[in-house]
């Protein structure tokens, strides 16, 4: 029985001593407590796919949150029923976030291996700009010289070189880390997709990303990305006109030699900048076998009409008014605009992504062949 007991308590004092596992997140609020929306703080984040959110009461300004994350990313403090006021890179680590009730801007978040980074790098950024007065000049942008903007344009990316060059030196020292997987997440469509896939590749290696969704869904990213290079079909697709009559892709695409896939919105300055020229281009080369299908980003319909109106756009339009998520755009892995795609008659990919002033040079070459 004695040593049942023993080994009983040397069972107990095991469990006590085993590290814990998840987050901790000690919250602390500091002031007039009743200038505060209530008392119910919600932790919210992980990916689109699989959010996750806790929730905690304030009891004399201090809380503590406690979870498991399977995917570390950006995480969001709100108070319930309103906006997020703060955003920080959470892990299985502790945190502790400070504040004052009558200002929810300036929250400071201390711990966790990538938000410590991340506060290097916000604070390097804060002494840069500080010291060339960055902030000022900005503010100034639009009533400064053209000789003056540039000068503002070279202090800001020297400023931002310096950051970049603070990073980079992170990633190489940390290439498999929570910080590089997120960079590579928001680049990945800027990478040629065999350097994209070996960095991936890396991830594989080490347990503690084996059920990473932002690594699933990068690597899915990559999949998509691939399978929109040239020589592969286009998706089809259809979506409504402006009078809600529903155009089929394929319809236009088999009219025609080459056909321009325009993704835009009467929102985006670039977009509208570029239309003018993209009207030259059409009414130059729509004879001679070219068109275009502009595939609109907007979530307004008067406002979509009166930019096709505007700027003369005469080619078919279509959208589904769901802004950023468009599902034309989510299928095309459309991530900014003004942004294209070309297919021949078959509805083979024959170029993507062309930059603005090679898209006649483009279509010309298409053509003559």
């Amino acid at each position: 029985m004695k040593k049942l007991l023993l080994i009983g308590a040397a069972a107990l004092m095991a469990a006590c001593s085993q590290p814990e596992t998840g987050y901790t997140v000690n919250v602390t609020v500091s002031g007039d407590l009743t200038q505060l929306p209530n008392d119910t703080l919600i932790l919210a984040g992980g990916t689109r796919k699989a959010p996750v959110a806790d929730t905690a009461v304030l009891v004399n300004g201090k809380c503590t949150i406690k979870g498991e994350t399977t995917t570390p990313t950006n995480y969001t403090l709100a108070f319930k029923g309103g906006r997020a006021f703060k955003r920080f890179f959470l892990e299985n680590e502790k945190y502790n976030v400070t504040f004052d009730a009558s200002d929810l801007k300036k929250v400071e978040v201390v711990g966790g291996t990538t938000q410590a980074f991340i506060n290097e790098v916000n604070a390097k950024r804060e002494e840069l700009y500080a010291a060339n007065n960055l902030d000022s000049l900005m503010k100034a942008y639009g009533k400064l010289s053209e000789e003056e903007r540039a000068a503002v344009r070279e202090t800001y990316e020297k400023c931002e070189g310096e950051v970049k060059a603070m990073t980079d030196a992170y990633l190489a020292a940390n290439p498999v880390s929570n910080y590089a997987l997120n960079s590579l997440a928001s680049e990945v469509g800027d990478l040629p997709i065999e350097e994209a896939e070996a960095k991936l590749a890396a991830f594989d290696t080490l347990a503690a990303f084996a059920n990473n969704e932002i690594l699933k869904e990068t690597k899915e990213t990559v999949e998509l990305i691939k399978s929109l290079q040239p020589g592969k079909q286009a998706p089809d697709f259809v979506q409504n006109d402006p009078e809600g009559k529903p155009v089929k892709f394929s319809d236009i695409y088999s009219k025609n030699k080459l056909t321009m896939v325009d993704f835009w919105a009467s929102w985006c300055g670039p977009c509208r900048a570029f239309n003018p020229e993209l009207v030259k281009i059409y009414k130059k080369f729509h004879k001679k076998g070219f068109e275009i299908i502009g595939v609109s980003h907007d979530s307004d319909h008067e406002k979509w009409v009166k930019g096709i109106k505007d700027d003369k756009l005469y080619w078919p339009q279509v959208s589904d008014l769901k802004y950023w998520d468009n599902e034309v755009g989510k299928m095309y892995y459309v991530r900014y605009i003004p942004q294209n795609i070309f297919v021949d008659q078959n509805g083979v990919i024959v170029g993507r992504q062309i930059d603005k002033p090679e898209v006649a040079k483009f279509i010309e070459d298409f053509l003559s062949k």
